[in-house]
């Protein structure tokens, strides 16, 4: 993870590991590394999301997750969202010798029905039609 600020920049690896600043000086601050294992199950978070799943919304497993269904649901949502605003703002209409850019505006989304309500053509990245002979 890379943050530029006005008086330098700082970076770190996966999980906040190894800390570094770079200050527009030249100094470089190394922090000192600090011993934090994050526990996981021997196999692994993906056994404890499973079980979380199996026990369902809202029992103890379900709150002992490291980013809960609750949170990382509308949290994905609103990532995927961004996804759509950004496949719209490139969708393109020929207008005289250039173009217009209609999907270039503020985007509302309807999540009970899974669509935009406002710009349909950004309908199309939600869902895809599938090939005859396939499905889910």
């Amino acid at each position: 993870m890379i943050m530029m600020g006005e008086k330098g920049i700082m970076t770190c690896g996966t999980y906040a590991e190894n800390p570094k600043i770079y200050l527009n000086s030249g100094e470089i601050i190394i922090m000192e590394p600090v011993e934090h294992k994050i526990q996981l199950p021997e196999n692994g978070h993906h056994s404890t999301w499973v079980d979380a799943c199996k026990q369902g919304f809202g029992g103890d497993k379900h709150k002992a997750l490291t980013s809960s269904f609750d949170f990382a649901g509308p949290l994905t949502e609103s990532i995927l969202m961004g996804n759509l605003a950004i496949r719209s703002f490139n969708l393109r209409k020929q207008k005289g010798d250039g173009f217009e850019y209609p999907g270039r505006k503020k985007l509302l989304w309807d999540g009970k029905n899974m669509r935009i309500t406002n710009y349909d053509p950004a309908n199309q990245f939600v869902k895809r039609k599938y090939r005859e002979g396939w499905s889910l």
